[in-house]
């Protein structure tokens, strides 16, 4: 039987190599553009880091040289990426070998990239998905609670990054029990290695006296606010829209067939979608946040992955392509 386009694409080298131009183009397109019309000062505070402290250490000091800043938040999507890659082909989240996850997640990052803060989002995003990747490897680790423990403790770092996503804890402890890995001894491992994070902070907070960071934390996770779509353009709320659409389809797809799958792959699919329902709702009450809607998009890439790799119809092939046409068009609109 032909092979559709779908169906080929998914299994060349092309599209992994595809989706690396295309990050790249659009993070140091960005980065050109941005030195362009931006001096040096309006840089640090697009930044976020002008006049930011940490225990008494000037923060924006970190990222004297500018291109060194650029440079470092594409290579962590980058990383990203890989590991979204890595977490569809080590748990089997698709019945074949498919690039989609990693070019998907190239295509989603590169169209936000010039509304994406370089104030820690992605290294945020780039924790967060290698916490899911310790996290699932708990079905096969041994032993099973050192990676609920490094799950765990990434996740505290994220969050060091983006306070909100410490709330993704209880969703974690659900995805063990998916992955019937909760027990007494999981949950207390995972609790160790969160507060092993913030004993690490607390401590130091001490010792420097310097209690700034910590209020700085807490506020924030007790500051929540709606996302305001009045501000979006018109361009990005179509772009969210059709996100949505997409992720739609995928679980219309999923849902109907999942038996086809290994009950080991279903229940890491739904997993992915139980973290994908908590980061959206997360993202609703954060106040356009950003670095959650990376968070959002690093999920969405891997069920969009499983949709785009298992499905090759005219109507996936329409939403695949107007996928890119949409992702190349808010690149340049916003």
């Amino acid at each position: 039987m032909k092979k559709s386009f779908l169906t080929r694409i998914a299994y060349t080298n092309g599209l992994w190599i595809a989706g690396l131009l295309l990050l790249l183009f659009s993070a140091f397109g960005d980065m050109f553009y941005s030195f362009s019309v931006m001096k040096t000062p309006e840089v640090k505070a697009f930044m976020g880091l002008d006049g930011q402290e940490l225990f008494g250490y000037p923060l924006d000091s970190i990222f004297k040289n500018n291109y060194l800043c650029y440079s470092f938040r594409f290579l962590l999507l980058f990383g990203c990426a890989l590991l979204l890659q890595f977490i569809s082909s080590e748990f089997r989240l698709i019945r074949v070998r498919s690039f989609f996850p990693f070019f998907l997640f190239c295509i989603f990052s590169a169209a936000i990239i010039p509304i994406l803060p370089l104030n820690g989002a992605s290294i945020s995003c780039f924790f967060f998905c290698w916490s899911c990747f310790r996290l699932f490897g708990s079905l096969d680790s041994k032993p099973v609670n050192r990676a609920i423990f490094d799950a765990n403790a990434l996740l505290a770092i994220a969050s060091l990054f983006q306070p909100r996503i410490i709330y993704m804890l209880p969703i974690f402890w659900i995805v063990m029990s998916i992955l019937q890995v909760f027990s007494f001894k999981s949950f207390m491992a995972s609790i160790i290695g969160v507060i092993s994070v913030f004993w690490v902070i607390g401590a130091t907070s001490f010792l420097m006296d310097d209690y700034a960071f910590l209020l700085d934390f807490s506020q924030n996770l007790i500051s929540f606010q709606l996302v305001d779509f009045s501000l979006f353009s018109s361009a990005e709320i179509t772009y969210v829209a059709f996100l949505g659409l997409l992720m739609i389809s995928a679980m219309i797809f999923f849902w109907p067939r999942q038996h086809m799958d290994k009950l080991r792959t279903r229940n890491y699919l739904n997993s992915v979608l139980l973290l994908w329902f908590a980061v959206l709702i997360l993202w609703i009450f954060s106040d356009n946040e950003m670095g959650v809607l990376l968070l959002l998009f690093s999920l969405s890439a891997l069920m969009a992955a499983h949709f785009f790799s298992l499905i090759d119809d005219r109507y996936s092939r329409v939403l695949f392509f107007m996928l890119i046409i949409l992702s190349v068009s808010v690149f340049f609109l916003i």
